[in-house]
């Protein structure tokens, strides 16, 4: 049972035959009173300063957790990021391996088209040299028929 400051104040005992001097024991009762009345008040506002405490503790941790969310967040989305990056980076590295095995192949096409307009030319070339030949001959033969003394050497 919890006694109150007012209950030591008001207790009154009976005097009996050699008893305790009465005004003392209210002296020492109003000193219990107070004493008692002070370690209430003290109770009273420790118990509010551990709810404004374990109210800090509350944020601290909802707190904590938000950063631990976020913390998880920004790994996430970072690996995000970088799994993005590196599928970018592996579609463009393929993208530029096609692009120059492309360029190659074009290469090798026009080296070989080349090569064929070169050796076409030469065979033209080669069929014109042939025909100048013969047409020098052609007209040499007709020279020789047209004035014969020229070619053995007579002067008439």
């Amino acid at each position: 049972m919890a006694i109150t400051p007012l209950e030591i104040r008001k207790k009154a005992f009976p005097t009996v035959l050699r008893g305790y001097a009465p005004k003392e024991v209210r002296g020492f009762l109003a000193i219990v009173a107070n004493e008692l009345e002070e370690l209430r008040k003290e109770r009273a506002q420790l118990a509010e300063r551990v709810d404004q405490l374990a109210s800090r503790v509350e944020n601290y941790e909802r707190t904590e957790q938000l950063l631990k969310d976020t913390l998880l967040a920004a790994q996430q989305a970072s690996e995000g990021i970088r799994e993005a990056a590196q599928r970018e980076r592996d579609a463009l590295l393929a993208q530029a391996r096609q692009e120059a095995a492309r360029l190659q192949e074009g290469t090798r096409d026009l080296q070989a088209r080349r090569a064929m307009l070169l050796d076409e030319i030469r065979g033209i070339a080669n069929t014109y040299l042939a025909l100048a030949d013969r047409f020098e001959k052609h007209n040499s033969v007709n020279a020789e028929v047209k004035d014969p003394g020229k070619r053995s050497g007579n002067s008439e």
